[in-house]
């Protein structure tokens, strides 16, 4: 699944250069040397970015309407298909220390 990007971008690029060149053999050539740079590079800038994670910003985004969709009350259990619990309640605690939502007994209110 992580390879589609990058193929269709360089389909995409391969279909441009070999028109731009008249569809000449040397011409397939180049294109294919070029789609081929474009599959590379878009692959290896995308696998960095997914090597990266969510941002912090992403997860208390993803907090926020998890608490929402549950009526503004949210556990650290509840996010246990996101992060690991610990990590959960970092997160929320965070939240709560940048007043964006409440601690009440064992959830958080928002």
């Amino acid at each position: 699944m992580r390879s589609i990007l990058p193929l269709g971008v360089a389909l995409a690029l391969f279909l441009l250069l070999f028109a731009t060149f008249r569809f000449t053999g040397l011409g397939f050539f180049l294109a294919l040397g070029g789609g081929a740079l474009g599959y590379l590079g878009l692959a290896r800038w995308q696998e960095g970015l997914l090597s990266r994670g969510p941002s912090l910003a992403a997860l208390e985004r993803l907090a926020m309407r998890e608490a929402w969709r549950r009526g503004g009350v949210l556990r650290p259990g509840d996010l246990s298909a996101f992060l690991p619990e610990e990590e959960a309640e970092r997160l929320l605690e965070g939240l709560a220390a940048r007043g964006l939502c409440r601690k009440e007994g064992e959830g958080y209110r928002f």
